[in-house]
């Protein structure tokens, strides 16, 4: 990747995504030349606006979602932008959500170059605070379905399962005490992050906890989660950070070892 070409940041919530690409620029991608939008609604909205507009421009989707994007963007076009990127979360508690959806989003948005790469977070933005070790953080599944369990019915421990806290104070109090604060995230703490989850993808995919011999297309990361945690009989996953899994796409293997080395 050219660092001088523009890139389009598109983020799902309002500030915390687009802060930790900020630290990540900051203590290790270097400053690049990027415009950082919301889209400030859940991934499966988007896929419905999808299904009903097929031919549909992202950046004018953008400029119509709030008025801070249509002053960010009211100089550009799709054609501006040589890449573009798009973080959300896989949210399977959503009343909109489905496994099929999330595969379409996937196959749709496969390119940066084209009509975008889309990362997904498993099960939310917090998965990148969720670790407390290298060795706890190898297994680190949780429960994702909640409502939309389809074993819910025939389950012994619904109830347990529904009164269960969400995820986000469950990352906040299963981390490195550090972690919960993104203003104290250093070098060395992305370091550590960083060598944690791209491990984490390998073992996923590959069975092998460890440095990963290659990157892993969004589309197999999400198929081993279906067929490894997400289908069965308690539907979970396996805790997974889109941002780390996106600075190894951006350096590639070899230069990802040589900045953690650093």
């Amino acid at each position: 990747m050219l660092n001088n070409e523009l890139q389009l940041f598109v983020f799902e919530g309002v500030r915390a995504e687009s802060k930790y690409v900020d630290m990540l620029e900051q203590h290790f991608l270097g400053k690049r030349i990027s415009v950082k939008c919301v889209y400030d609604a859940e991934l499966y909205q988007l896929y419905k606006i999808l299904k009903e507009e097929p031919d549909f421009d992202l950046v004018e989707l953008l400029k119509e979602r709030n008025k801070e994007n249509a002053k960010l963007l009211q100089n550009y076009n799709r054609d501006s932008f040589a890449y573009i990127y798009l973080f959300f979360d896989y949210d399977a508690h959503s009343t909109l959500a489905s496994d099929e959806k999330v595969e379409d989003m996937l196959n749709f948005f496969d390119n940066e170059t084209e009509n975008g790469l889309l990362y997904i977070s498993y099960p939310m933005l917090e998965a990148i605070r969720h670790y407390k070790d290298m060795d706890s953080f190898k297994e680190l599944t949780v429960k994702c379905k909640r409502t939309n369990c389809p074993y819910k019915v025939e389950c012994n421990e619904v109830e347990v399962c529904m009164n269960e806290p969400h995820y986000k104070n469950v990352s906040a109090s299963e981390c490195q005490p550090q972690l919960t604060n993104i203003n104290k995230y250093t070098r060395e703490v992305w370091q550590e992050l960083i060598r944690a989850h791209v491990s984490k993808m390998n073992y996923l995919v590959n069975g092998a906890f460890e440095f990963p011999a290659k990157p892993e297309l969004q589309t197999v990361i999400f198929s081993k989660q279906l067929e490894k945690h997400i289908n069965h009989k308690c539907p979970m996953v396996a805790v997974l950070s889109a941002f780390p899994i996106y600075v190894l796409d951006y350096y590639g293997v070899d230069g990802l070892k040589k900045k953690l080395n650093e």
